[in-house]
């Protein structure tokens, strides 16, 4: 039986950030039995425009309107067009590779959403679209589908994110293992290396830290014990899925913040992806996204994010 394609959902918005997100997929991604779709939502004219065909200048009005929409429809397949063809320079088939421009229904994020309910094993975006703010933290539509998207795993593109190291964040909970495991299935036929790491929270307070080096370390000896069963389950995990077991690391490391910490050693190791799951140890189904990962997001602006349900 011949294994069941994977299918990768790409947002696409017309900017530049939406095209980087294919760049990294094409290139991040294992891609072999995969099938692609581009997906772009175009926000046509509203219905109510046209009804002022009725009025004495209508006429001049609606053709330009019917103009506009036609070179905007326009621009956004040439855009289509280009990335598509960044995928198909990477190796993919053209049967492989769908292009679909839809017509706004419910409103762009919703009907991005409805979409990748359908069966999509990922689903992937710029981190900020084209009406985004420079400064702003995240594009409004990227942030409805992080909130809302919960069964299916997602990577956020933030710049032009370094390839060939990929910094897996990982606990003791279930749902590590299964972390692990995506990162095994999507991302380990490129040969990246791979970091395990599991974060230990140090209490501070103020600005000076409340213990002494000398506990600091004694608990990471204690948190190194605790985690290793799990880093060795998950390095078994991703060599059996085709990784090199000679570029796989583990690491353990502290902060006052799990994301800060997991931020700064993606900097400092130069790491380009960042994968951690959605939820952690206090994995609370009323929760959509955990402490952890929301503020990561908020903070990892140049990386690669794949948050795994």
């Amino acid at each position: 039986m011949k294994p069941r394609k994977k299918r990768i959902l790409i947002v696409m918005d017309g900017s530049e950030q939406a095209f980087e997100a294919v760049n990294y997929i094409s290139k991040a991604v294992t891609l072999w039995q995969s099938e692609l779709v581009l997906l772009h939502v175009m926000d046509i004219v509203p219905d109510t425009f046209w009804d002022w065909e009725k009025e004495p200048l209508g006429p001049q009005y609606v053709a330009f309107l019917r103009d506009w929409e036609s070179r905007k429809e326009e621009e956004v397949r040439t855009f289509m067009d280009r990335a598509r063809q960044v995928l198909l320079d990477d190796g993919l088939s053209e049967d492989a590779v769908t292009v679909s421009v839809a017509r706004r229904t419910e409103g762009i994020a919703r009907d991005i959403l409805n979409e990748a309910q359908r069966g999509y094993d990922a689903v992937a975006f710029g981190r900020r679209g084209r009406g985004a703010i420079e400064d702003a933290v995240l594009g409004s539509v990227a942030n409805k589908i992080l909130l809302n998207l919960a069964d299916v795993p997602v990577c956020l593109v933030g710049g032009r994110p370094k390839l060939g190291k990929v910094l897996v964040g990982l606990d003791s909970s279930p749902w590590g293992l299964k972390v692990a495991d995506f990162v095994g299935t999507m991302l380990a036929s490129k040969n990246p290396v791979i970091t395990l790491a599991n974060v230990l929270r140090l209490p501070y307070e103020g600005i000076e830290r409340s213990i002494t080096d000398e506990q600091v370390q004694r608990l990471l000896e204690k948190s190194q014990k605790g985690i290793k069963s799990t880093f060795r389950k998950a390095a078994k995990s991703l060599t059996a899925a085709g990784a090199d077991a000679d570029r796989i690391f583990t690491k353990v490391i502290s902060g006052g913040s799990r994301a800060i910490a997991l931020l700064d050693e993606a900097k400092h190791g130069r790491y380009g992806t960042i994968v951690v799951g959605r939820r952690g140890m206090s994995n609370v189904a009323d929760f959509k996204m955990g402490r952890v990962v929301t503020k990561l997001i908020q903070v990892s602006r140049e990386f690669a994010v794949w948050i795994v349900n």
